[in-house]
């Protein structure tokens, strides 16, 4: 039989990852309102004869708002602990100069070779 993982919190419901993916969650739906997030949107921001575009910093393209994310350029890190909450934080607020604005596709290949490169060095 497989071995199970312990419940230890939240009322002995979820597992020690369950709780830091919760608190990893509700960080970043904080980070959605944060006022510097919307200020480095705002400097990518260009008027066209289509209407608002962003300009995305890796490819150089204009795309609409719904095809453009804001990515950290210091990756917020892993949070996994309490001793990760700190810098976890500080990274994800940061000012508008650690934030940059990507099309979809490039924040995509952005972020599957930092996972890659996380796997390699591990």
């Amino acid at each position: 039989m497989p071995q199970r993982v312990a419940r230890t919190r939240a009322g002995n419901t979820w597992t020690e990852a369950r709780y830091w993916s919760f608190i990893r969650s509700a960080l970043r739906s904080a980070f959605m309102k944060y006022p510097v997030k919307h200020q480095a949107k705002g400097q990518a921001k260009q008027i066209t004869e289509e209407g608002v575009r962003y300009k995305c910093s890796s490819c150089g393209g204009l795309f609409k708002d719904r095809d453009v994310q804001v990515e950290h350029t210091v990756p917020c890190g892993s949070l996994k602990s309490y001793e990760d909450l700190p810098r976890f934080v500080a990274n994800m607020f940061c000012e508008a100069d650690g934030l940059t604005i990507m099309c979809k596709d490039c924040h995509q290949l952005k972020t599957n070779e930092e996972r890659l490169a996380r796997k390699e060095t591990r």
